[in-house]
């Protein structure tokens, strides 16, 4: 060390050469360090991306089934012997979502486990419900106004979930350049449920002059 400045000293015309060469070897460091960090960030986004699509389109089929089995079920706690053999004939496993709820899972926990919590919510609601849907083909079916709540409360939970995703989707997908706060659902929200509505949740349908069903009402 001592004969290294000894040279710096006797040749004093070295040190701003040296210098410079010493900044530019920082800057090129630091400028491929940030190179491989946007890479690796990106290769990570364009990882994300396909995954969180899909968890997005699978609430969105959530979503479907949510209303065909509203629908359905209704009809069938209505003396619709029709609607009652359809949901004999439906399989468990479509019947209360099971398949879609294990692939939901998968993506929330291996690669979104922010959005475990809007998940836990809507689950227990999904829950809550496929208990009352059970019951319907049961000897003592449920009142249909909890059928209704429970069916809402699925909605309504289905919607924060999506919700939570798409304002947070930068940070999902790690495609944020400047750290941001994760806005997770808050309590107002979660407890901001529109209430269902009163009476009958169907209305008249183009059929109903041949007597053919009913058409769920729009909310």
């Amino acid at each position: 060390m001592n004969s290294v400045l000894d040279i710096l000293l006797a040749t004093p015309a070295v040190l701003p050469a040296l210098t410079s060469a010493l900044i530019a070897a920082a800057v090129a460091i630091f400028v491929m360090a940030v190179s491989q960090y946007l890479i690796f960030k990106k290769g990570r986004t364009d990882f994300l991306t396909p995954k969180l699509e899909q968890l997005y389109l699978l609430l969105n089929e959530l979503s479907e089934h949510n209303v065909t089995q509203f629908r359905l079920h209704f009809d069938a706690m209505s003396g619709d012997d029709v609607a009652l053999s359809k949901i004999s004939e439906i399989d468990d496993l479509d019947l209360y979502g099971h398949r879609r709820a294990k692939k939901i899972i998968m993506y929330v926990r291996l690669y979104f486990p922010r959005l475990s919590r809007a998940h836990q919510l809507l689950f227990a609601a999904e829950r809550e419900l496929n208990l009352l849907q059970h019951a319907i083909v049961g000897p003592t079916p449920p009142d249909p106004e909890d059928f209704l709540l429970a069916s809402g409360q699925v909605g309504h939970f289905l919607m924060l979930m999506e919700q939570e995703l798409i304002r947070n989707r930068d940070l999902l997908l790690h495609a944020n350049v400047l750290p941001r706060r994760y806005k997770s659902t808050t309590s107002a929200e979660i407890a901001n449920m529109s209430p269902p509505p009163t009476g009958q949740p169907f209305g008249p349908s183009p059929q109903a002059s041949t007597g053919e069903g009913e058409v769920l009402r729009e909310a």
